[in-house]
Parts: structure tokens; C-alpha cells; sequence
């Protein structure tokens, strides 16, 4: 009896979970909320790969297991895992662990499905405020739908602010995310757990996502320039040191010079007076 008991509360902590998901979420839905800010179907690439007939480059079996814990393929070495994340920049893939065999097969038929049809226009991107950016980051703009300020979470090296270490440095994230078309995508939806949770109910308009890309575009540049300042300090230190001991060799070599020709000049007189 108890060991009929066990069985039924595994089930119902195991299995019922992933059933209510199958049951409650269709493919395109599911796509739509968490694959869509860094994946297209038949739209170019994003922050991750277009996914046109994804199908033809990869098993089923292997997508499926990919889907479901990328870090696994990664640190297993898998040649494709491997230049997925080259071509992405580094950035990995979010794992799905609420993916099952049979969504991630209708994920996969969803995704065939979408291939075979013309990738819809996509609308151009808004052009950002740097400096609304900016003040959105720093939460001296709020968000139209009440998110928390970036830097309660992120810090910039260029800011003379001191931000949140709870997520990432921002400094390089224009670049990491494949500039203003990653960016605004993935602001927008973003994937990850921690963010979609935060900004489920307060998700960012375009115009906020388009100042946010303008301000990190701005702030990785800066950033870079700090980053060489420290070389370029060097650099100069260490011309500045070569030329002074040039400066040093040259006036000890004249001094030599000047010492020869002086003790030349004694030698010359001691042999005429003899």
C-alpha cells in the first residue's frame, strides 16, 4: 500500500508537470515566448541561428536533446554544439528542462511547418535615444509598464555608477547579442528565466528596447576606449623610458668622447716635452 502511495505522489510531482505543459502549450506559443527573441525562422540570423529547416542539419533526437539542456552537447564537445555557440559569439542557448521528447518533436514539426512558408516582412528598426537610454538604465526614466531599472541588476564600465551584480556586465552586450536586431529582439522577449520572470506582467515597448540598444551601443564604445587607455598609458610610459635612456646613453657617450680626446691631448704634449 505504501508503496502504491510512493508511486502516485512520483507521478504526480514527475509526470503531471510535464503533461499539464504538453496539454496547455502549443508549439507556436511556446516559440513565440521563448525561442522568437533570438531565433527567426527564415528571417537571417538573430542573437542565435536562423532556424529555417533546422531539421536538415541536425537529428530530430539531437535538437530535441539540444533544446532541452544545450550545456550538456557543449561540454560533450559535440562538433555542431560547439559552432552553434562560435557563430552565436559564445552566448549559449537557454536550457528548456520543461521540453519533453514529444513537445520538442512538435516544436520541431512547428518549426518545419514555418519553413515551408515566406519569412514575413520584417518591420524596420525604431531608431533610439542614446540618452533615454541611458536614463532608462539608470531608472531616471521609468519603464512604461514598471520594470526595474537595469542597473538595480547590471553594471557598465563606463557608468561612474556602481550597478546590481546579480546579472551580467552589460559593457560588451551590444556586440554579444549581434547589435540593434539582437538587442531590440531579445529586451523585448527576452529568453532567459530570471528575465522573462521579472518582465513577464512589464514587458519593454519597442521604443524603450530601441533607446536601450542606441544607449549600449554608445556604452561599448566607450567602454572599449577606457579599456585601451590603460595600454596606451603604457605605450607612452615606455616610449618616454626608452627615449630617456637614449638621452642617458647619449650624454655619457659624449662625455667618454670628450674624456678620450682630453686624455689625447695630455699624451701628445708628454711626447713633445720628451
Amino acid at each position: 500500500m505504501k508503496h502504491k502511495n510512493f508511486l502516485s505522489m512520483l507521478f504526480a510531482v514527475l509526470v503531471l508537470p510535464a503533461m499539464a505543459f504538453a496539454w496547455q502549450t502549443k508549439p507556436s506559443a511556446y516559440f513565440e515566448q521563448n525561442c522568437s527573441a533570438c531565433h527567426t525562422i527564415g528571417a537571417g540570423p538573430s542573437v542565435g541561428p536562423d532556424l529555417k529547416n533546422v531539421t536538415q542539419r541536425a537529428s530530430r533526437h539531437w535538437l530535441v536533446e539540444f533544446i532541452h539542456d544545450p550545456e550538456a552537447k557543449i561540454a560533450a564537445k559535440d562538433p555542431y554544439a560547439i559552432k552553434i555557440v562560435t557563430d552565436s559569439q559564445g552566448m549559449v542557448m537557454t536550457p528548456s528542462p520543461d521540453v519533453t521528447e514529444e513537445f520538442g518533436e512538435a516544436l520541431l514539426e512547428y518549426i518545419d511547418r514555418q519553413s515551408g512558408v515566406p519569412a514575413a516582412t520584417v518591420a524596420p528598426l525604431l531608431a533610439g535615444d542614446a540618452a533615454h537610454g541611458r536614463e532608462l538604465f539608470l531608472g531616471k526614466r521609468s519603464f512604461s509598464n514598471g520594470g526595474a531599472a537595469c542597473i538595480a541588476c547590471h553594471q557598465i564600465s563606463s557608468l561612474p555608477y556602481a550597478g546590481g551584480r546579480l546579472g551580467p556586465d552589460l559593457s560588451r552586450v551590444y556586440q554579444t547579442l549581434g547589435g540593434d536586431k539582437g538587442l531590440n529582439s531579445w529586451l523585448q522577449k527576452p529568453p532567459s528565466k530570471m528575465m522573462s520572470t521579472i518582465f513577464r506582467s512589464a514587458s519593454l515597448r519597442a521604443e524603450e528596447a530601441a533607446d536601450l540598444a542606441a544607449f549600449f551601443s554608445v556604452a561599448s564604445d566607450t567602454s572599449a576606449q577606457l579599456s585601451q587607455a590603460p595600454v596606451h598609458r603604457v605605450q607612452a610610459i615606455g616610449l618616454a623610458g626608452s627615449l630617456l635612456v637614449l638621452l642617458i646613453a647619449g650624454v655619457i657617450w659624449r662625455n667618454r668622447l670628450a674624456i678620450h680626446g682630453v686624455r689625447s691631448s695630455v699624451r701628445k704634449m708628454e711626447r713633445g716635452a720628451k
